[in-house]
């Protein structure tokens, strides 16, 4: 749940109990109030040490420093048109990481300049299936639709 999403649901909880506390007095009776106070704090800690565990496990998804400075170097060699440059760094990194989605996207990028068409074909579609893909979907549907007019166009 997204901290947006658990901070919108105590709202609507509090506003609910606030309104049914100020609002139709009649309606509930002081233990009732007191019920509501002290489910209204358990859902609040609830959702907040949720949202905590949440972030800690965001946070040991991230990749280490030494990541961000192999990518800068193979974007570097990747726009010298330095094509076994680029790759020779890609490839081992994706070993030791290979749910790294960005990386993969350059290899696919770097594959359909040397007109390896298949290969990124194969590697877009695997790309497409890992965690986090979807924030980089306009990304992988642009270049896959680059890979397959030239595939198209080398075909004829």
């Amino acid at each position: 749940m997204s901290f947006l999403a658990a901070a919108l649901l105590f709202v609507l909880l509090l506003d609910g109990f606030l309104i049914v506390n100020f609002y139709w007095t009649a309606a509930i009776t002081a233990n009732q109030r007191n019920i509501l106070v002290a489910g209204l704090v358990l859902v609040w800690i609830f959702l907040t040490a949720g949202e905590s565990i949440y972030l800690r496990y965001l946070r040991s998804q991230e990749l280490p420093s030494d990541c961000n400075e192999t990518y800068k170097q193979a974007v570097m060699l990747y726009l010298q048109r330095n094509w076994t440059g680029t790759e020779s760094l890609i490839l081992p990194y994706l070993q030791k990481y290979p749910k790294d989605i960005e990386m993969r996207l350059l290899q696919a990028t770097m594959y359909r300049h040397t007109e390896r068409y298949e290969e990124a074909s194969v590697l877009l579609a695997q790309l497409q299936l890992l965690d986090g893909s979807k924030f980089w979907f306009a990304e992988i549907e642009a270049e896959r639709e680059l890979n397959r007019k030239l595939l198209k166009n080398e075909g004829q």
